[in-house]
């Protein structure tokens, strides 16, 4: 008889002992028993031969290519092959977000690293990601250098320093960055708005640690470039004086409580500023490029000869590279490289509009409107090739290698030239 839905228990029924919730598939059923155990044992001497067998297989493998067991090959590895990511499909690609700006858009220790309206991401040679990470930054800025990008939020407070596979650190300032710039080895430096002063910088080491800090007082200071060792930068100004504009470059040397050298210049503003490897400043004006020999204490300005900067390219290991107009309008584009030492390497003439220069042991790649050249410094044209349409920004990997920067698209070119 039935009583709701459950069989009613008879008198003379027999209890059956009570059992946990076990899978009857790894238990005997009751009044059953396991006509053939495995012993503990044996078990354990299987799985621990099994170990033993796979461990040398590794060593035995690692001995084989132990020239091919760099750091970059052992992460390569346990990033796709263990944890299953992608070698990519190949160049185009999408980027991701909606919108990046060219100076967002750099090379990092030979891959392709940007930073969208929403994520940060590096890329290998075969449009496969290293790292896709989002961020929250309503005004990202990207600075590479080497092994090392840094990613701050420029007139607020967030930042981040990432390597080719990794976040290295997401950190915070008290006040609203200026700017900021990182070292090949990991130090990094935070220019920032002052709460008693106009300015501050802040020095931190590779473990996060501040060593280092320095107070402005007369100049709004706004650009920084730290040297390839973290122990000096060059740093740039703003003030007003008798009514007129004032810019300023600075040299700290962070063993010095003052600064180490200073110079400046009336009737000017400097947009950029960038620390060469061999202790020279170039800084990049509205009307000149201003060098300056550390070492000797030597200040030199390199006038435009009345044409209009259009855009530009600072490298550590070189010195700039220039585009200038002869029209207001930033057609007919004149290409001036200028070395570490202050010297006009080449001066290239040619009759159309620049959007984007880079440069390359003497090689300078130029990207016009429907088309990129890549020039040596006798300006004769070693290569040539049409670009989509939505190009924006070009930077050279490697002698042959170069990537180009579209409104939604990153572009690789393999470009064989002698």
């Amino acid at each position: 008889m039935k009583k709701n839905g459950f069989l009613k228990k008879g008198k003379n029924r027999t209890k059956e002992p009570e059992r946990k919730h076990i899978s009857y598939e790894d238990v005997p059923l009751a009044g059953t028993k396991d006509s053939d155990p495995a012993p503990t044992n044996l078990t354990k001497k299987f799985f621990k031969v099994l170990f033993i067998l796979f461990v040398g297989v590794i060593v035995v493998l690692a001995l084989v290519n132990i020239d091919k067991l760099t750091p970059d090959n052992i992460s390569h590895w346990i990033q796709y092959e263990l944890l299953g990511k992608s070698e990519g499909g190949g160049y185009p690609v999408s980027i991701t977000g909606t919108s990046i700006n060219s100076e967002n858009f750099s090379i990092m220790n030979r891959s392709p690293v940007y930073c969208s309206n929403t994520s940060i991401v590096v890329l290998n040679s075969n449009a496969g990601e290293y790292q896709s990470n989002q961020h929250s930054f309503a005004n990202p800025i990207l600075k590479s250098n080497n092994d090392y990008s840094m990613i701050y939020n420029a007139d607020a407070t967030g930042y981040r320093i990432i390597n080719r596979n990794s976040v290295v650190y997401s950190g915070n300032t008290e006040l609203k960055l200026f700017d900021a710039d990182i070292a090949s080895n990991g130090t990094y430096v935070l220019l920032t708005h002052g709460s008693d002063y106009l300015s501050e910088f802040t020095v931190n080491d590779k473990n996060n640690e501040k060593v280092y800090s320095y107070s402005f007082a007369e100049y709004y200071v706004n650009n920084v470039s730290v040297n390839s060792d973290g122990t000096r930068a060059a740093l740039s100004g703003v003030s007003a004086k008798d009514g007129g504009l004032i810019s300023v470059i600075y040299i700290l040397d962070f063993s010095q409580k003052t600064y180490y050298q200073k110079y400046e210049f009336e009737d000017t503003y400097i947009y950029d500023i960038c620390y060469l490897d061999d202790d020279k400043v170039m800084a990049v004006g509205d009307n000149s490029i201003y060098y300056v020999d550390i070492k000797k204490k030597n200040l030199k300005e390199i006038s435009y000869n009345s044409r209009v900067l259009t855009t530009y390219v600072m490298k550590r290991d070189y010195g700039v590279v220039l585009s200038l107009s002869t029209n207001p309008d930033g057609h007919e584009c004149d290409i001036v490289a200028i070395n570490s030492d202050a010297k006009k390497d080449s001066e290239i003439s040619t009759g159309k509009r620049i959007l984007s220069l880079d440069y390359y042991n003497e090689k300078i790649c130029v990207l016009m409107q429907n088309d990129f050249s890549i020039f040596n410094f006798k300006g004769s044209q070693l290569y040539h090739k049409e670009t989509a349409h939505d190009s924006r920004k070009i930077c050279f990997c490697e002698a042959n290698t170069l990537y180009i920067l579209g409104t939604g698209n990153i572009y690789k070119i393999d470009a064989q030239y002698e």
